[in-house]
């Protein structure tokens, strides 16, 4: 069986989210408890980073924010929420910065499964069930369960040092061989080592994508 990776345009939007969620998350503020679940030698390299470094750490393959879709008990129970609900209550969330970021990556996941589960998965780490299970939903649907689940967001994996540190140090080398090496090794961390690993595997082998070092690679320019 074969399966189509992302299109350009999709991680385009990968790029965009990163970059949104990276210049949140250097911020004081609100963001500080996300920053918080990160270890401290990783808080302070981030910190660090210049705006071309930046954009260069925006660029990997997936989405550097989460939306714990790992968290089974949390999702079933949102993907099982068939309340009638009003559409037109005020939503009032506790903070309108990680409310932006949680609807835009949940909007883009959503029609991204929809078109391609697949696609899904791999930039966002989750299995192949929890794309098929928000697929079913309908965004409007989404956005209302959510509305008040600002906890839902946060850094990928960030218990993982090590996939950190190689983001932050050969992910975003002035040498464009070893930036795309240190993406192509990120992206092979998520998806093999990631909590959704506790579900089913899936081998990334069988797709038939172009070369990973093709597809995460940015611009001669950069």
């Amino acid at each position: 069986m074969e399966y189509q990776g992302p299109e350009p345009a999709d991680l385009a939007n990968v790029n965009a989210l990163n970059r949104a969620f990276l210049d949140w998350l250097r911020v004081t503020g609100p963001a500080e408890s996300l920053q918080s679940a990160l270890p401290p030698d990783i808080r302070v390299a981030l910190a660090g980073l210049d705006r071309r470094q930046l954009e260069r750490l925006a660029r990997v393959p997936f989405l550097l924010l989460s939306l714990r879709e790992y968290d089974d008990t949390r999702w079933r129970s949102l993907f099982a929420d068939r309340r009638s609900m009003d559409l037109l209550r005020p939503l009032q969330p506790a903070d309108e910065e990680a409310a932006r970021l949680i609807t835009a990556g949940l909007g883009f996941l959503w029609q991204l499964a929809k078109r391609n589960p697949y696609a899904a998965r791999l930039v966002s780490g989750a299995s192949l069930n929890w794309c098929e299970q928000l697929a079913d939903c309908t965004l409007m649907e989404l956005y209302m369960r959510v509305a008040d689940e600002n906890s839902l967001l946060e850094p990928r994996m960030t218990s993982s040092q090590e996939l950190w540190h190689k983001l932050l140090t050969a992910g975003v080398s002035a040498k464009r061989d070893v930036r795309i090496a240190a993406r192509v090794s990120a992206l092979q961390t998520v998806l093999t080592r990631g909590p959704a690993m506790a579900y089913r595997q899936l081998a990334t082998a069988a797709c038939a994508m172009p070369a990973a070092s093709m597809r995460v690679a940015e611009r001669p320019r950069r």
